[in-house]
Parts: structure tokens; C-alpha cells; sequence
């Protein structure tokens, strides 16, 4: 729905009531709309939405956009956390399983009557540390990874793991002794860490593995150690070595994430394990995943044929979807593997290179929505980017300058993302004028595109649009886009989708988005972001 939208949003009752402002109207889905919301007022609980309904005046579930009018009242509904429930001891159950979930087999279980196993949280903010508990059962499955948690888990080990430790922390309480663990209780230790983290990551960076050795040490404090800056060096860099040593264990076993960098797989040149690793570099959470469960490579080449001519039909998106679901798999390791040439690869799967499935593959590697997070994000600091690139001077400042002027006069929402887009590149020392190609002739972007390796293309016939477009490698990906801003989306969701490395006349602007306004793995900054994210968040 096009056109600027004002929704009132409360959140309980009728005293907490906020203004959300959508410039480029309400989203196209109810799922959409939810993760706007969410992503804007920052929500961890998962909630569900519902509408003023207008024929029984009271509050209905929201299961179409089609409900929402201008000026219309939502309300956030916090979903309960679910609770073990008290099975009786005398009668049999049956677990049931939702019908989503291909991964798991409903099965007929004796009742349970031990309690569910837990884990220790440590949450670190600024100011305090906080401990709370969690089920040992978690949602993770083999196929797919979960984001790297705020929350590092530190799980149960085993019976006589914990109880020596426990009695080792309250030896510690009394009078401070600090425990080294022998061999086999340190391997117990590191086994169990390392089989928590590689349900996030198999490739873990430095502060992750930082953070882990930090809560283990604040969860069992008798396992500190003496000597160290941090009390916890020595853990860290056994986790590494842990890590390193489980990964070779994935690998005998086949994990194609692991796999993908054997010798078997090397280009000729690189006859070292170590040359050229692929691992997830851009905050990826699904890298390479594990093929659906009964599936092969066999099973998904042929869906990828099928898919073919399903993208041919008309009103089909449906059954695209759930194909394009079902081979994520396939084409990831298609893209890791092989790195194919863009114009093969868009033979081979048509289907990806449009709006809608670019979207969708970026939630499935990334498990974070493009376009919706993207914009919100942009939006949210618009007015402050407006305002550091006004304080700017010199040279530099005079073409953020020129680059904004146009604000003035339009009130065009994505004209103003665009120009905010421009002053930014700017700002970062980078050009954006090799990178936003403009051409008032058809003839002329012919002939430059095919020698673009990546870019942002308008063609203009007056004070009219033609085009706009995302090139790869010199080939349209993209076309007649609506505008600059959400070329620039797509081409962002392209690299993750292709694994592509960010262009380099504009990797610090790309940088920037990904680690600022996507949030995905902001630890380690440029130090021009860096400085700009200071000036962003004073």
C-alpha cells in the first residue's frame, strides 16, 4: 500500500500507546508488519498483533494488512513462554509435533517424571551481570544454526562434572581457593562448551570465545585463573584449540560447512587446508546447512529443475517459495562449493534474482528480514546523519552538501534515502558516483553495464525514470526497480545470497550498514565507523 501511514501501537494496557510512522505505507504482509514493529520499538518477546475491529468494536487477531487503515490502533499481545507441564505418573502421552517442523518424527513417550535439564545464563549488560536459567531443550536442529546469543549458555555438564564443581565453588566462597581441574574434568568441560557453541557457529571469533570463558568462569568461579589479566585466558584458548579439534570431528563425519574446505575442494594453486577458508565472514548464521532430512543432492537437483519451469507459470509464488525453502540447501553449497559465474548461476536459478525470494534468502541465512529492518533502521537515524553531515566542513562537507540539496525541495521519502545513502558514502571517504550510474540514453547504459563488476544503474528521460537496476559482474540481476534505495537493498541481499564480498569503492559504506544498521556482528569496527557510530549514538 503506498503512501505515508500512521498506526497507533499500544503495548498491555491503554496507558502505554506509541506513533508508528510507515513512509512507504503499510507492508505487504502480516508477517512483515510484525517484524517492523518489532525491529522498531527493539521487542525480544514474541508477540502477535490485533486490530480494532470496526462492526464489534473490540480488539480481533490481525491476519491480513488488509484490516489496517490509515490511523488505525494496534495492539501487541505478548505470547506466554511455555512451561513444563506436570505429566501424570499413571497415564501414557503422546508428544505432538507441529506440522511446520519436517525434522522431527512424532513419537510415542512414557511419561516423564524427572525434571528437564537446565542451563546456567549469564546476560551481560553494562552494568551488572544477571543469571537466570534455561530448558536444556532447545529449538536448534541439525540442519540450521541459530544467531550467536546475547545470553552465552554455559550448560550442565555431567552428574559428577557438576557435583565436584559445585563443591569446588563453595570451597571457593570460603576461602577463595581456586580449583585446577585435572585432564579428563577439563576435557568434560571443554566438550560441553564446544557442543553449545557450535550449534551458533562452527567457526567462532575471538569474542566469542572471550565471552564463553567469561561466563563459565562467573557460573563455576572456582575455575578461575590466577595469573591472568582476565581470569579466563587460559580457558579461552583451550576453547579455540576445543573448536579446532571439533571441527575435525565434523569433518571425518561429512558436515558440509567443514567439508568445504578440504584439499578435495581446493582450486588448483591452494594445497594447503588453510588457503583461501570459507566460513561465514558477514555475520552468515545458515552458511552451508545440512540438506533437509530424507533429502539428497540428487532429490534437490531435481527440484531445481521443476523449479524451472514453475517459474514460468503466473500467480505461482506459492509453489516457488516452498521449492526455493526446500533447496536453500542445495544452492548454498552450489555457491560455497563451485562459486559459480553470475550469468550460469541466474540460468540455473531464476527464481532467486527477484524481489520477493531475495528477501527470503536473506532471513534464511541471516535469520534477520532485508528490506523491512533495512528501511526502519535507515529512517531511525535519518534526522541524526542529517545532522552530522551538516557539522561537516571543507571539501568534503561542500559535496555531502551538494549531495542533500535536493532534500530541500522534495518531499519524496525514498528520494530523501537515497541522498541520505549519497551523503553517507561521501562522509566515508568514498565515491558514490562510480558506483549510482546514471544514463539518459538506453544505448549509453548498454554499452557501459557490461563492463560494471557491481553497481546501481538509472536510466533518466527527462524528468522521468526508464529503469533502475542492480548490476553483477556485468549482468542485470535486477531491473525496473522503484527506486535507488531499493536497488541498493536488493544488491546488499545479493551478496549474502551469492556470498559475495562487498565492492571494493564502497566497502566502508557497506560495512556500515551491515554492522550498524542490520546489526550483524558489530564487535569489530573501522575506525571511520567507528567514530561515526560515537557521533551517531551520543
Amino acid at each position: 500500500m503506498a503512501g505515508p501511514f500512521a498506526l497507533r501501537i499500544i503495548f498491555g494496557d491503554e496507558t502505554d500507546s506509541r506513533k508508528l510512522s510507515l513512509m512507504s505505507g503499510i507492508p505487504d504482509t502480516v508477517e512483515e508488519l510484525h517484524a517492523f514493529i518489532k525491529t522498531v520499538f527493539q521487542l525480544n518477546e514474541d508477540f502477535r498483533l490485533q486490530y480494532m475491529d470496526a462492526d464489534f468494536k473490540e480488539y480481533m487477531n490481525l491476519t491480513s494488512v488488509s484490516e489496517i487503515e490509515h490511523k488505525s490502533t494496534l495492539k501487541v499481545i505478548y505470547l506466554p513462554a511455555l512451561s513444563p507441564v506436570e505429566l501424570r505418573t499413571d497415564e501414557p502421552c503422546i508428544t505432538l509435533y507441529p506440522v511446520s517442523s519436517f525434522t522431527e518424527t512424532p513419537t510415542y513417550s512414557e511419561p516423564q517424571t524427572s525434571e528437564p535439564q537446565t542451563s546456567s545464563l549469564v546476560l551481560f549488560g553494562d552494568d551488572e551481570i544477571q543469571y537466570a536459567s534455561t530448558s536444556h531443550s532447545s529449538t536448534e536442529t541439525p540442519s540450521g544454526s541459530s544467531p550467536w546469543p546475547k545470553a552465552c549458555v554455559v550448560p550442565k555438564f555431567t552428574y559428577d562434572a557438576e557435583f565436584e564443581l559445585n563443591l569446588k565453588d563453595t570451597e571457593f566462597q570460603a576461602n577463595g581457593t581456586y580449583f585446577n581441574p585435572g585432564p579428563k574434568l577439563k576435557g568434560i568441560i571443554l566438550n560441553g562448551l564446544a557442543q553449545e557453541m557450535v550449534k551458533y557457529t562452527k567457526y567462532p571469533k575471538d569474542y566469542q570465545c572471550e565471552e564463553v570463558a567469561a561466563a563459565l568462569i562467573r557460573v563455576h568461579p572456582c575455575l578461575g585463573q590466577l595469573g591472568s589479566k582476565t581470569g579466563f585466558w587460559g580457558w579461552k584458548q583451550s576453547l579455540k584449540y576445543k573448536m579446532q579439534n571439533y571441527r575435525t570431528k565434523l569433518g571425518r563425519l561429512g558436515h558440509p560447512e567443514i567439508c568445504v574446505n578440504s584439499l578435495k575442494y581446493k582450486q588448483k594453486g591452494q594445497g594447503k587446508v588453510a588457503a583461501n577458508i570459507k566460513k561465514p565472514r558477514k555475520a552468515e548464521v545458515n552458511y552451508i546447512p545440512l540438506h533437509p532430512k530424507g533429502e539428497s543432492t540428487e532429490s534437490l537437483e531435481y527440484e531445481r529443475i521443476s523449479l524451472l519451469s514453475e517459474v514460468k507459470k503466473r500467480d505461482n509464488e506459492v509453489m516457488i517459495k516452498g521449492k526455493m525453502e526446500r533447496t536453500f540447501s542445495h544452492r548454498r553449497q552450489q555457491i560455497v562449493e563451485q562459486k559459480p559465474m553470475i550469468e550460469e548461476f541466474k540460468n540455473q536459478w531464476p527464481a532467486l534474482f527477484q524481489q520477493s525470494e531475495v528477501n527470503a534468502e536473506f532471513m534464511r541465512i541471516t535469520t534477520k528480514p532485508l528490506q523491512s529492518t533495512f528501511l526502519s533502521q535507515l529512517d531511525h537515524f535519518s534526522d541524526k546523519l542529517m545532522q552530522i553531515f551538516k557539522n561537516k566542513g571543507g571539501v568534503k562537507g561542500q559535496k555531502i552538501k551538494n549531495a542533500l540539496a535536493i532534500t530541500d525541495s522534495c518531499d519524496n521519502i525514498n528520494i530523501r534515502r537515497e541522498c541520505i545513502l549519497k551523503g553517507l558514502t561521501i562522509y566515508l571517504t568514498e565515491d558514490p558516483d562510480t558506483f549510482f550510474k546514471e544514463y539518459v540514453a538506453t544505448e549509453d547504459a548498454e554499452n557501459e553495464i557490461p563492463n560494471t563488476v557491481m553497481g546501481i544503474y538509472t536510466i533518466r528521460r527527462g524528468d522521468s525514470t526508464d529503469d533502475i537496476g542492480v548490476v553483477i559482474e556485468g549482468i542485470k540481476v535486477l531491473s525496473n526497480l522503484d527506486c535507488v534505495i531499493l536497488a541498493f537493498i536488493m544488491l546488499f541481499g545479493l551478496i549474502y545470497a551469492l556470498d559475495l564480498s562487498f565492492p571494493d569503492n564502497l566497502k566502508h559504506t557497506f560495512e556500515f550498514i551491515q554492522k550498524i544498521l542490520m546489526n550483524l556482528d558489530g564487535h569489530r569496527l573501522n575506525a571511520k565507523i567507528q567514530q561515526l557510530k560515537i557521533k551517531l549514538f551520543a
